[in-house]
């Protein structure tokens, strides 16, 4: 429920925020979702819950660069998703 409600108000408030906290939002559901992942204690390969780990600390350090380099982190958010995407792939095969 938790989560849901962060969606939701995080919805309702890009009506009224900057358009760059659009991207940031995006990522902090990603941190928040990790997060349950890893709290439902699922029954996840190893080198996988290592990967959503070091995904997660990478995300927590990065996020807030939009508050003071959006240069950067859009930079961050560009390799972020080159990097998800080849995760994705390597578990995909």
């Amino acid at each position: 429920m938790e989560f849901l409600a962060f969606l939701s108000s995080s919805s309702e408030g890009l009506f009224g925020e900057p358009r760059e906290y659009g991207p940031l939002r995006c990522v902090d559901a990603m941190r928040r979702f990790i997060d349950i992942l890893i709290e439902l204690n699922l029954p996840l390969e190893e080198n996988l819950l290592e990967e959503l780990k070091d995904l997660r600390n990478w995300i927590d350090r990065d996020m807030h660069l939009l508050m003071y380099d959006p240069d950067k982190f859009k930079e961050f958010i560009m390799r972020l998703n080159k990097v998800l995407a080849e995760k994705t792939i390597k578990y995909l095969k």
